[in-house]
C-alpha cells in the first residue's frame, strides 16, 4: 500500500491533513522493505508466482474425463457381455449347437497298401554230388544260365577206378553165370535118365539163380557208379542268374558232395553253407505281404496287384495274388500273401522292399465315421448319437459304446455298436453328456 491510500486525518487551522498512524500497516511495510532488503543482499532467485486457481481446474478437469473413457470402454461391454450370457443361459431353449453326421459303409472297393519283400520265383543252391577237387568252373556271379548248362567240373580219380572195377566184377559174374548155366543144363540132363537126385538137381538151379542175381547186381552198380560219373559236371536245374559261387580251381568237394572252402565271390554262409553256387530265376519275381486279418476274407487268387519301388521311381509292375497260406499267423495275425509279378528287363532283383497295392473288393463293406466323432473315456470308447436331425431343432444326444476296427487316418471303421444311417455328433467336446439337449445347425458326410 502506498502512502497515497493511507488514512488522513483532518486538516485543523488550515494546517495539511496528517495521516493516521496504523500498526499493522506499518509492520507489513516494514516487512516488506526488510524483505526485500535481505533477499538483494543474499542474491536469492526472484520471487514464484503461485498457480492459478484456474489452471489447477483445468488439470482436474482431464484427469476426470480420462477416467470416465476407461470406465466407457472396459466396464460397460464387459457388463453388457455378462447380461447377455445371463439372458442366454436363462433362455429355456438355451443348449449347445453341435454338427453332425451320417454313418455311412465304406465302398465296395478299395485298395490296400502293404510292405512286401521280392523274392526270386525260383532260388536254389547247387551241391556237388561226388567228391572231389574242382578242375574248372564256368559261371560266375552275375552269368544268366539255362538249364542243362555246365557250372563247373570235379575231378573225382576214385570214381573213375570204381567204375573200372564194377566193370570187373560184371565180367567176374557173367563167367560164374555162364558155369552156373552149364552145369544146371547137364544135370537136368542126368536127372531126366534119373542119375542125379532130385535134391542134387535143385541145388544146381539155385546156383544158376544166384549167378544171375550176382551178375544183375554187378550190372546195376556198374551203371550207378557210371550215373555218379556223370555228377562230376556240375549243371544249373532251371534257367536263372548266378547270385553265388563259393568254389574256385582246386577246391576240395568233401565225400558228401559239399564244400569246405570259404566262400570265393557274393553269397551268405547263412544261405549257401556247403553249396557251390546259387542259383535265381527272376524273370518272374514273387512279392509276400502280410494281410491283417480284417482283410484276409477279401483275399482270393487272382487278386489284381500293382507293385511299386523305391528304387525304380515312376514305374508300376502289375501282378496278381496267386495263392494264400489259408491260415493266420498266430504271433502277428496275419495271413502270408503271395503276389506274382512279371519281370521285363530282371530290374527287380531279390531282397528288395516293395509296396503292394492290393485291388480288394468287400464283402461286407465296413461302417466309418469321422475320427473326430470317437468320445475316449475311461468307460471305454464311446460315440454321441443324436434322436432327431432337423437343422435348427433342439435333439437328444445318447453316448453309445463302440468297438474300433481299422484306422484311415481320417475316418474310422466301426465294427460294432452303430447302424448304417444313425446320425453321430462329428466333433463332441468334453461338456457334452448323456440325455443333453443340442442343437444341431449343420451336417456333413465322412469320406473313407
Amino acid at each position: 500500500m502506498s502512502p497515497s491510500d493511507r488514512p488522513v486525518s483532518p486538516a485543523t487551522n488550515g494546517e495539511p491533513p496528517v495521516p493516521l498512524h496504523d500498526p499493522a500497516r506499518d509492520h507489513v511495510h516494514n516487512s516488506h522493505i526488510d524483505a526485500h532488503e535481505h533477499h538483494v543482499d543474499v542474491g536469492a532467485a526472484p520471487p514464484v508466482q503461485p498457480a492459478s486457481n484456474r489452471r489447477m481446474l483445468l488439470f482436474a478437469s482431464a484427469i476426470v474425463v480420462v477416467l470416465a473413457a476407461l470406465f466407457i470402454t472396459a466396464f460397460l461391454p464387459r457388463r453388457a457381455v455378462s447380461r447377455e450370457l445371463a439372458a442366454a443361459a436363462a433362455a429355456p431353449d438355451a443348449s449347445p449347437t453341435v454338427q453332425v453326421v451320417p454313418v455311412v459303409r465304406a465302398s465296395a472297393g478299395g485298395d490296400l497298401m502293404l510292405p512286401g519283400t521280392i523274392q526270386a520265383i525260383h532260388e536254389g543252391a547247387i551241391y556237388a554230388r561226388v567228391g572231389g577237387y574242382v578242375k574248372q568252373w564256368h559261371a560266375d556271379i552275375g552269368s544268366t544260365v539255362r538249364a542243362g548248362d555246365v557250372l563247373a567240373e570235379i575231378d573225382a580219380p576214385e570214381l573213375e577206378q570204381g567204375v573200372q572195377q564194377a566193370q570187373q566184377q560184371v565180367a567176374q559174374t557173367q563167367a560164374a553165370l555162364g558155369l552156373a548155366k552149364a552145369d544146371l543144363a547137364r544135370w537136368r540132363s542126368l536127372a531126366a535118365d534119373s542119375a542125379v537126385s532130385r535134391e542134387e538137381l535143385d541145388q544146381k538151379t539155385a546156383a544158376y539163380d544166384a549167378a544171375v542175381a550176382n551178375n544183375g547186381a554187378a550190372q546195376a552198380n556198374v551203371r550207378r557208379l557210371t550215373e555218379m560219373q556223370r555228377f562230376t559236371r556240375v549243371t544249373a536245374p532251371f534257367t536263372g542268374v548266378v547270385t553265388a559261387r563259393n568254389v574256385d580251381i582246386g577246391s576240395l568237394i568233401g565225400a558228401n558232395g559239399s564244400t569246405g572252402s570259404a566262400i570265393a565271390a557274393g553269397g551268405s554262409a547263412a544261405q549257401s553253407a556247403g553249396s557251390l553256387f546259387r542259383l535265381a530265376q527272376t524273370d518272374t519275381v514273387r512279392t509276400y505281404v502280410s494281410v491283417s486279418e480284417a482283410d484276409a476274407p477279401s483275399i482270393t487268387a487272382g487278386l489284381p496287384a500293382d507293385i511299386t519301388v523305391q528304387e525304380i521311381p515312376n514305374r508300376t509292375f502289375v501282378g496278381h495274388v496267386v495263392r494264400t497260406a489259408g491260415a493266420l499267423d498266430a504271433a502277428s495275425r496275419t495271413m502270408l500273401t503271395e503276389i506274382d509279378v512279371a519281370n521285363p528287363g530282371f530290374v527287380l532283383v531279390p531282397g528288395m522292399y516293395a509296396q503292394a497295392r492290393l485291388h480288394l473288393v468287400h464283402r461286407a463293406p465296413a461302417l466309418i465315421v469321422p475320427a473326430s466323432a470317437l468320445v475316449l473315456r475311461s468307460s471305454g470308447t464311446q460315440v454321441a448319437v443324436v434322436d432327431s436331425t432337423g437343422p435348427g431343432k433342439a435333439t437328444t444326444i445318447h453316448l453309445v459304446p463302440v468297438v474300433v476296427g481299422r484306422d484311415f487316418g481320417g475316418t474310422m471303421e466301426i465294427q460294432s455298436g452303430l447302424t448304417e444311417g444313425a446320425t453321430i455328433v462329428s466333433n463332441p467336446n468334453a461338456d457334452l453328456t448323456d440325455g443333453m439337449t443340442v442343437q444341431v445347425v449343420a451336417r456333413s458326410s465322412p469320406r473313407p
